[in-house]
């Protein structure tokens, strides 16, 4: 994305294009279109703190409402998607919410995930959402090693007890600066950890990655035996 966008120099999270063209061009592609399953987003977040500003995931969503051949699905980490609950009850039938979560711990959390809304009021947004009706589902990723374990298993209990539907796991993608910011997020962290062993497991840990997923669909079995687990990767 920032080789596309003119950042190749800034680093991944420190700036935000705004596509303020957005919903005069979805309007004008929509009646075009056959239907299907829109989804918001999978490379950056629909609900960034800018969105209270520019109002352009509530646009989209209005937009979407009043056609009817049409379902969207959110991905976010911001309960900023509540805000827009009046709209989400409206698409009921046609609509899906999920949130992102990378750790259940909040220390960690502040640190590998900073901007976002609490992980514990995600967990109660999840259950405010799916006590109005709207289908819920979680993304466990990436799954960072010792981070995303911390409190796991604590953290899908009370997922199950919200009434999500559905699970889904994946791998950290490691690349070039990324895991560079993120091994610099693991040492402020906890500076005793072993750097060399982390990046190791987030390069080419696929047995790690096996192992922690085979676990996370286990116990997800067991506290949610009516819901689906999916691995992506």
């Amino acid at each position: 994305m920032r080789r596309f966008s003119g950042h190749i120099q800034d680093a991944w999270g420190s700036f935000v294009d705004v596509k303020v063209n957005l919903l005069d061009v979805l309007g004008r592609e929509l009646p075009k279109r056959p239907g299907g399953i829109i989804w918001l987003s999978s490379v950056c977040d629909p609900y960034q703190p800018l969105e209270r500003r520019y109002k352009l995931t509530r646009g989209v969503i209005k937009l979407v409402s009043s056609h009817s051949k049409f379902s969207l699905s959110i991905l976010t980490k911001s309960t900023l998607v509540l805000r827009d609950l009046d709209l989400l009850r409206h698409m009921k039938d046609r609509i899906d919410v999920g949130f992102t979560i990378t750790t259940f711990n909040s220390s960690a959390q502040l640190i590998f995930e900073p901007h976002t809304s609490p992980v514990q009021d995600r967990i109660d947004a999840l259950e405010k959402l799916s006590e109005v009706g709207i289908n819920t589902w979680v993304f466990i990723a990436p799954i960072l090693p010792y981070v995303t374990e911390d409190g796991l298993e604590q953290g899908l209990r009370q997922l199950a007890d919200t009434g999500v539907k559905r699970l889904l796991t994946d791998r950290y993608n490691a690349r070039g600066m990324i895991i560079t910011q993120t091994l610099q997020a693991y040492k402020q962290w906890k500076p005793d950890l072993n750097l060399k062993e982390v990046r190791q497991l987030l390069w080419g840990g696929s047995e790690y990655y096996r192992k922690i997923d085979q676990e996370i669909h286990c116990f997800w079995k067991e506290v949610a035996p009516n819901a689906d687990h999916e691995p992506v990767f």
